[in-house]
């Protein structure tokens, strides 16, 4: 037998007697390990047994043996990457243990002197553990750069909490050992790395960010950017210190953005001239922007008006309540659209921007302070008072509202679907690109870590193994190198002062390194093969999304397509939560490839595109086969001269009429709970069946579509789409899926999640939805019954089971996600400073644990559980979600904006 032979057959007869339930077989194992003569084998081969004996030995608990057989595996083949990957493990599982000990002991001990020496001690343990499992893993990535390996750099990450209140051991080695790594490795954590700026380890952070910055510039721009103006407005709002110097993060990222500006001079300046045209010249009207103030708080105006059907004294006064906060709001409206500046200032040079504010408030004004009783300076007239009641009731400030809505919608709706760009940015229209060359490293800058030209010896790895051995063939592949190396080296000279590469200069469409692209072959990026920026569309197209119209900017790339990006403007928490949708739509999909189960069933989740411009301005790559349920909606009622708004009317008018008719004031709380499910279902039930078709949607894409065989694919794709989407909105308990945020594309099926936001509590935990995703009756009807059983469902139990697989790797992740996403949660309404926010990080340790735990095991809970001793099929908490999700009972609790009935 041939020895490879042997060695793989010894190596899976070894595996078979990793029982994790046995001692005796693992025991086994082990002596089979010893007795083996390994002689025959080479260094990789002698070091991956070496690494097996060492696993059986930690799983025996014999922690110190396990650890000299790890070095012993190293010393043997100091190149072999799974060796230094499991000696980490081993490592952050002792250092894990001793964390739990050490905690242990201080319930015991209570808060003693000796108590806290020890627990220091036991801290300084745990970091040194923890700093030799880091080492561990970055060792293993340098040495081979592929999944097994980068997928360990997140816990990596979040090891860095365990360092104290000050840079310690596990800052150190990040510092010295993440420099190292190949630059690429990190590009799918920068949003991590970024907010890292604000902690202790902010300078190891600030040393990987510096080599991301120079090796991919237009990777890191954008979000860099962002950071930099958000961190410098959170400074000036709360006072520079007496010292003059910067807060930690924003040093820091203006010392980045200086690197940025001296090393790639010509990217720098073009990238912000393009910034600085889409911010200030498609900033959206002030009618557009009063349209959105007044469409939301009409919005929670409503949703409180159904709230209250069942009027009783307390809800009374909570109404009362409500209308006196809206009217202080309102005030605070008229104040910023409608004050006056003050004459000093600059802002009153008569540019066009000033004409317009001119005739806005001239035109709005006095009306708006008449309507709603309240002035341009902020006094609310009635509510001067405060026992005093408000001065309208509810359903008038609804109305108000809605009239107020009707008129700006009028106005707005003047504005044509398109507009010339050459009006709106003369240079944005006279923007003309370079495409660069494509040969390896043409867009590569100077400082990239490896040479992306390798010579043909060591492709092959041997003479032999090339496809042709003539001497010609040779001699013509050195030719090739040699022109191919002397070409690389003549353009790592071009541009100012020799600082990058002649293609790196070379503005690129943004979004296409990862996390925000996901590819089967997610390996070190190639800039050559990226499209690059050759002009812009020339006219943009305004569009209507959500109520608002939102500008398209078109981007002509190298490549011949098209790519569109909305412009919209949102809070600095909105974006940063679709970056964390893309990391977790990428480690994913990550998952399902590795799991044959869900390859072989073509399930994948594909991340989205959401690139930072300033602190309140993001672009989203939109596609043209795009449908949203809303836009379906309103074109069939538009065919019957019928409004949106008239379905939720209806459905509350008949709720209130029932209510008044069946319900009495003296009647039990539980009784009346029970005749509002009634009232409400029949209402639901009559709205289905007098103009909301089920087969609405489907209606929409077979029409769209040539002929049955192309429905019948899209089907199966869309069911596999929408099982992962429904899965993670259950697990992240994920609300607000109303009709504009349940987007297809009609073209291949694919689920886009817009506006997809984790729900807590009030005391920060992951709240618990009574609807775990949506499957409304024209949902249920475009993916038919055999898809919703045979695929939908099957889907769901296919992704959870791959997640849990993955739970090591996926815990380290999932923390660093929740602690960001629940910090920018607290922090969206008040930014805090460095300080502020790390104060804050240690008061929400807790709850980021217990979190983590909430979402672990709902997908846990997904999983097929073949161990189940019920006779309930495998998938029967799926079967449950699903049933619960499509209940009329459920669905007709909904709140109207969910337009259940849709």
């Amino acid at each position: 037998m041939d020895v490879s032979d042997a060695y793989l057959k010894l190596r899976e007869q070894i595996l078979s007697f990793n029982n994790p339930e046995s001692d005796l077989e693992r025991t086994g194992g082990l002596n089979l390990i010893n007795t083996t003569n390994l002689s025959f084998f080479d260094q990789s081969q002698k070091s991956e047994l070496f690494r097996l004996k060492a696993i059986f030995l930690a799983s025996l608990r014999r922690t110190s043996k396990s650890n000299q057989a790890y070095c012993h595996s190293v010393q043997i083949c100091p190149t072999h990457s799974k060796s230094w990957v499991s000696w980490g493990g081993l490592c952050s599982s002792l250092g894990t243990l001793t964390e739990r000990q050490a905690e242990q002991m201080a319930l015991k001990s209570g808060s003693s002197e000796k108590s806290k020496e020890a627990q220091a001690a036991s801290a300084k343990k745990v970091a040194q553990y923890l700093a030799q499992a880091m080492g561990c893993y970055m060792e293993a990535v340098q040495i081979n750069s592929d999944d097994q390996s980068r997928i360990h750099l997140p816990k990596c990450l979040w090891m860095l909490t365990k360092d104290g209140s000050s840079p310690g051991v596990l800052c150190q080695t990040l510092e010295n050992r993440g420099t190292q790594l190949p630059p690429w490795v990190w590009l799918p954590w920068i949003p991590q790395l970024l907010t890292g700026l604000c902690r202790v380890e902010g300078r190891a952070i600030k040393a990987i960010l510096s080599c991301l910055v120079k090796a991919y510039p237009q990777a890191v721009y954008y979000s860099l950017r962002a950071f930099y103006l958000e961190r410098r407005d959170v400074e000036r709002a709360k006072g520079v210190p007496s010292s003059g110097q910067h807060m930690a993060s924003v040093a820091h990222a203006e010392e980045m953005m200086s690197t940025l500006r001296r090393s790639h001079a010509s990217l720098w300046s073009s990238l912000e001239a393009i910034l600085e045209e889409l911010i200030v010249k498609f900033r959206p009207s002030y009618e557009e922007e009063l349209l959105a103030t007044i469409s939301a708080l009409l919005e929670r105006a409503e949703s409180h008006a159904e709230k209250q059907c069942l009027s009783d004294n307390e809800q009374l006064e909570d109404e009362d309540a409500m209308v006196a906060s809206w009217s202080k709001t309102l005030s605070r409206i008229a104040a910023k659209f409608f004050q006056t500046p003050d004459p000093s200032s600059g802002s009153q040079r008569r540019d066009e921007r000033a004409k317009k504010t001119a005739e806005f408030k001239k035109k709005y004004k006095l009306d708006f302070e008449n309507d709603f009783k309240v002035d341009a300076a902020g006094n609310v007239d009635g509510l001067a008072d405060a026992s005093e009641k408000a001065r309208f009731s509810l359903e008038e400030y609804i109305t108000k509202l809605q009239l107020w809505k009707r008129r700006l919608e009028a106005q707005v709706a003047c504005t044509p679907n398109s507009l010339p760009l050459i009006e709106s940015s003369p240079s944005l229209a006279m923007f003309a690109g370079d495409v660069p060359d494509l040969w390896p490293g043409a867009c590569d800058t100077k400082y990239a870590n490896s040479s992306t030209i390798r010579h043909p010896s060591e492709e092959g790895g041997n003479g032999h193994n090339q496809s042709s051995t003539s001497s010609s063939a040779a001699i013509a592949r050195r030719a090739a190198h040699t022109a191919a190396a002397a070409a690389a080296a003549a353009a790592a000279k071009e541009g100012i002062g020799g600082e990058y590469g002649g293609g790196s200069a070379s503005i690129e469409i943004p979004g296409q390194y990862c996390p925000n692209s996901c590819s089967s072959a997610d390996t070190k990026p190639s800039p050559e093969l990226h499209s690059k920026l050759m002009r812009f569309k020339p006219h943009v197209d305004v569009l209507r999304r959500n109520d608002q119209l939102v500008r398209r900017v078109g981007m002509v790339g190298s490549d011949g397509r098209t790519y569109n990006f909305l412009l919209q403007f949102a809070i600095p928490y909105w974006t940063r939560t679709d970056e964390r949708t893309a990391q977790t739509h990428y480690v994913i999909d990550k998952f399902l490839k590795k799991n044959i189960t869900s390859a072989r069933n073509h399930l994948s989740v594909q991340p989205s595109a959401a690139i930072p411009v300033a602190q309140r301005l993001r672009m989203t790559l939109d596609v043209d086969a795009r449908v949203a349920l809303d836009d379906v909606l309103r074109t069939n009622l538009g065919r019957k001269h019928t409004e949106v708004s008239a379905i939720p009317a209806a459905f509350l008018k008949q709720v209130s009429e029932g209510f008044k008719d069946k319900i009495g004031p003296e009647m039990p709380q539980e009784e009346k709970k029970r005749m509002e499910k009634e009232v409400r279902l029949e209402a639901f039930h009559a709205i289905c069946n007098s103009g909301i078709e089920s087969c609405m949607l489907r209606n929409h894409i077979q029409s769209v579509l040539d002929g049955p065989e192309p429905f019948f694919h899209f089907r199966r794709a869309v069911a596999g789409q929408l099982a992962a989407n429904s899965l993670l909105q259950y697990i992240f308990a994920v609300a607000e899926r109303t009709p504009q945020r349940f987007v297809i594309l009609q073209n291949n099926g694919r689920v886009l999640s817009p506006d997809f936001r984790v729900s807590y509590t009030t005391q920060g935990f992951i709240d618990s939805l009574e609807m775990p995703f949506r499957m409304t009756p024209n949902v249920e009807s475009l993916i038919g019954q055999s898809y919703l059983e045979g695929r939908f469902i099957k889907g769901i139990a296919m992704i959870a089971f791959a997640i849990v697989e993955h739970r090591d790797e996926f815990d380290p992740i999932l923390r660093l996600l929740m602690r960001d996403d629940i910090l920018a949660w607290y922090s969206k309404s008040q930014a805090r400073v460095d300080s502020k926010t790390q104060d804050l990080e240690r008061q929400l340790v807790e709850r980021v644990t217990k979190n983590v735990a909430t979402l672990q095991s709902r997908i846990a809970e997904c999983a097929p559980n073949q161990k189940k001793t019920s006779k309930d099929p495998v998938d029967s908490r799926v079967q449950d979600l699903c049933f619960t999700a499509a209940d009329p009972d459920k669905l007709c609790m909904m709140p109207t904006n969910y337009h259940a009935w849709l």
